[in-house]
């Protein structure tokens, strides 16, 4: 199964310097709610969803299914390719968007189009992700597959 998703990113920002909370409003279901996570540095946590990069890789969990990905490209130039155990996926930040393409592996059976343009906000959170766009990408994809009731 493939999903083509398509977001909307709103931001809020809260008083520490370096974590906020980023929301996303699904475009695949416009009446889910909106999904917030909270951002602080290299890290992403949500209700089912605990990401970090470090060292080149960004591993954790969204609920059961475990999320592991190594980029892959060397460093050189903005654009950036990631790959492991869940997929493959590359995120191209721009000024104002981060483009992404490429395929999140949930399990044997379910794999998933992680194809979308996110918008980066302003503020300290919205900073962070702009250093580390793969978590970017990652927390948008998963907050499409909540809002369109994909299990995890």
């Amino acid at each position: 199964m493939r999903v083509t998703l398509f977001l909307l990113v709103l931001g809020c920002a809260t008083g520490a310097a370096n974590s906020g909370t980023v929301t996303f409003k699904s475009m695949a279901n416009a009446a889910a709610r909106p999904v917030s996570f909270s951002v602080g540095q290299g890290r992403v946590v949500g209700s089912d969803l605990d990401i970090r990069e470090a060292d080149g890789c960004i591993r954790g969990s969204w609920g059961r299914i475990p999320l592991d990905f190594c980029r892959d490209d060397g460093g050189k130039g903005p654009e950036q390719h990631w790959s492991g155990a869940s997929g493959s996926f590359s995120v191209a930040p721009e000024e104002k968007v981060v483009t992404v393409s490429g395929v999140l592996t949930l399990d044997t059976g379910r794999a998933v189009s992680m194809n979308q343009t996110v918008r980066i906000g302003e503020g300290a959170h919205w900073e962070e992700l702009r250093r580390h766009p793969g978590l970017l990408a990652l927390a948008a994809t998963m907050a499409d597959l909540q809002a369109v009731g994909l299990r995890r």
